[in-house]
């Protein structure tokens, strides 16, 4: 699916993005809120993100401005703003957004909430059967991973990973046979953390390895570079 993610280029706008990513979406990112109505119209998506760096008022004027035109009166837009009181989420969705997350902010909430709001368009037909997102499974080198389970199997046998673990591992597996830098990975994963060292991706990566057994070797380290993960067999999955 295409979502069309409004924010600035902020750590959270990112963390949206990454989940949204996560999911094998396609995430287009709209900073400038002065041009985000236009924008949106010219190219719609199949679905709006809102974060909470632009005020209620800035939000709810997008929001009527998009409910006011054909190419965006349908579609399905979800506010997400861990700051937002009871007040601000009565003001959006009565203004026309469909759904408005607060605090605590929860990133599979969240990707449940997408999911539901997606779902109900395709049963209304507004957007293709087809066009479900097909990427909910990764497979290698005798891995599964299923995505939206957040489940991994190795030779059928499930391995129980930690977040940050299967995290790890999935960018890895979505990146097959490419040479990944140590602080792409920390980026990533650990989300721009100032204080986490490369010490901390080696030992995740030994653990990994560990758990995953025979499988794990495919994660290969390339010395003063970072991590490859070795499969040219690595292929996305259609959900069955």
């Amino acid at each position: 699916m295409i979502i069309a993610l409004v924010g600035q280029d902020s750590k959270f706008c990112l963390e949206l993005k990454d989940l949204l990513q996560s999911q094998g979406h396609r995430v287009n990112l709209v900073p400038d809120l002065a041009k985000a109505s236009s924008r949106l119209q010219d190219d719609p998506p199949h679905m709006i993100v809102i974060d909470g760096v632009p005020s209620v008022d800035d939000a709810l004027e997008l929001i009527r401005t998009l409910r006011s035109h054909q190419p965006t009166r349908g579609l399905p837009i979800l506010r997400v703003d861990p700051k937002g009181t009871p007040k601000d989420v009565v003001k959006v969705l009565d203004a026309g957004a469909d759904d408005f997350l607060v605090r605590p902010f929860n990133g599979q909430i969240f990707l449940a909430r997408v999911r539901t709001l997606l779902r109900r368009q395709m049963w209304s037909g507004a957007i293709p059967a087809e066009a479900e997102p097909a990427v909910t499974r990764l497979s290698a080198a005798g891995l599964e991973l299923r995505l939206v389970e957040r489940l991994v199997f190795v030779d059928g046998n499930e391995v129980l990973l930690t977040r940050l673990e299967f995290d790890l591992l999935a960018y890895l597996m979505k990146h097959p046979d490419e040479v990944l830098k140590r602080e792409t990975l920390l980026e990533a994963v650990w989300k721009y953390p100032e204080s986490v060292e490369t010490r901390t991706l080696a030992k995740h990566v030994e653990t990994l390895r560990k758990k995953l057994d025979k499988a794990g070797g495919s994660i290969r380290t390339v010395h003063g570079v970072g991590y490859r993960f070795f499969g040219s067999d690595a292929a996305p999955r259609a959900a069955r």
